[in-house]
């Protein structure tokens, strides 16, 4: 029976979907260029700045307001979308999905490990994939059921992040001594250390960053479970039947995000380390504003699009969208290259406004590439590694 199975064709793609998922890995890369280039992790711990001068300083608040945890949300809400189309796909060539499934999950799994530990302690994949393995468990509740986990899910880091405003929040006195150190380590590994150091400083900066993804995880499944529930709701395939619906989560959306991304810049700007209530306070806007402005993005988008001319100006990124995950592993090559030792070693020596800027010319060269990758083969070579193993194609 899986023989019938066949990759999506791209006459079956969706146009808006591909350019949500180009838009949000050119968010994700914005991002993550304070990751790639200097030790960002401990930044807001220390308490430190993020820049010097007028035009990083506006730089940051937009990326604070704009970007951080937006993206990520966009790109969550999206997979769950793209499992759901998956596994319709498959019920409708009435095929046992559960196996084809397990093997596309166990391959972005084997691929975000060697990404983990080989290239960049930020990547995304592994906890995608170790989430996704949840999913079948809710691929046969009702839409209401869905809407119901997503928003439990959503508000549990809130909830939690709330309590710990309340009854006090100490890291303790001594670790900011102890992140100083951490700091300057990962300053020189990165930047000056031999392959091995860097491999070491991954690993500490692994076990850092996975301790926020406790918070994160939950965040993750309910908007997996979200992008679900827009697909089986036939919200995003008939979209222009519910034109009214967009307009309404497009003004709900940004009247709830957006309040909270300024709540978030107002107590960034008191953060003096970690244990000040303020970095609670900066990440309980977070955690609200990054889903609600994630899902302002897609139906102010799905809105946008009714007008044809629009439509011609935003397809130009579609290629960069149909080849994401191909881009997204091509974004950690050419970064840690420049900023890495065994590169151009220019770790700790960009700032916000250069890292914005470089983030635009890198992927400004992914658009073009993509679209003349495209031009030559019917997908990126990531995405026609992944359909092979799941398709157990020859």
């Amino acid at each position: 029976m899986e023989s019938k199975v066949a990759p999506t064709q791209e006459k079956e793609r969706l146009l808006e979907l591909d350019v949500l998922r180009g838009i949000a890995l050119f968010g994700i890369l914005v991002v993550n260029m304070s990751y790639f280039s200097t030790p960002a992790l401990l930044v807001d711990i220390l308490g430190l700045s993020k820049s010097e001068g007028l035009l990083n300083e506006v730089v940051v608040v937009i990326m604070a307001v704009a970007f951080e945890f937006k993206f990520v949300s966009l790109f969550s809400f999206l997979f769950g979308v793209g499992f759901a189309l998956f596994l319709s796909k498959l019920q409708r060539k009435e095929v046992h999905a559960g196996s084809i499934y397990r093997r596309r999950i166990r391959f972005l799994l084997v691929v975000g490990l060697i990404h983990l530990f080989l290239f960049w302690y930020g990547d995304i994949l592994t906890l995608y994939a170790l989430i996704a393995f949840l999913l079948p468990f809710y691929l046969k509740k009702k839409n209401r059921t869905l809407l119901v986990w997503s928003g439990a899910l959503l508000i549990m880091p809130l909830v939690l992040l709330s309590l710990l405003l309340l009854i006090g929040f100490d890291s303790g006195d001594s670790f900011p001594q102890v992140a100083g150190d951490m700091y300057d380590q990962a300053l020189y590994a990165y930047s000056n250390g031999s392959a091995w150091e860097i491999f070491m400083q991954r690993l500490v900066d692994i076990a850092m960053i996975y301790q926020g993804y406790i918070l994160m995880a939950p965040v993750i499944l309910g908007l997996f479970l979200l992008g679900m529930y827009a697909w089986q709701s036939r919200l995003i395939t008939n979209a222009k039947q519910h034109q009214g619906t967009m307009k309404r989560i497009r003004n709900y959306s940004f009247c709830i995000g957006f309040p909270f991304a300024l709540l978030s810049v107002w107590a960034q700007s008191y953060v003096d380390s970690i244990s000040s209530p303020y970095y609670v306070i900066q990440y309980i806007g977070y955690s609200v504003s990054g889903p609600a402005l994630a899902l302002f993005y897609v139906s102010a988008l799905y809105v946008c699009m009714r007008s044809q001319r629009f439509r011609v100006i935003v397809a130009f990124l579609q290629p960069v969208g149909r080849m994401a995950f191909t881009n997204y592993l091509l974004q950690t090559l050419i970064c840690t290259t420049l900023f890495y030792s065994y590169g151009l070693g220019l770790f700790g020596s960009v700032d916000p406004a250069g890292g914005f800027l470089l983030a635009v010319v890198i992927f400004t060269i992914q658009v073009f590439m993509s679209r003349y990758w495209l031009s030559r083969y019917k997908s990126g070579p990531m995405e026609w590694l992944w359909r092979k193993y799941t398709y157990k194609l020859p």
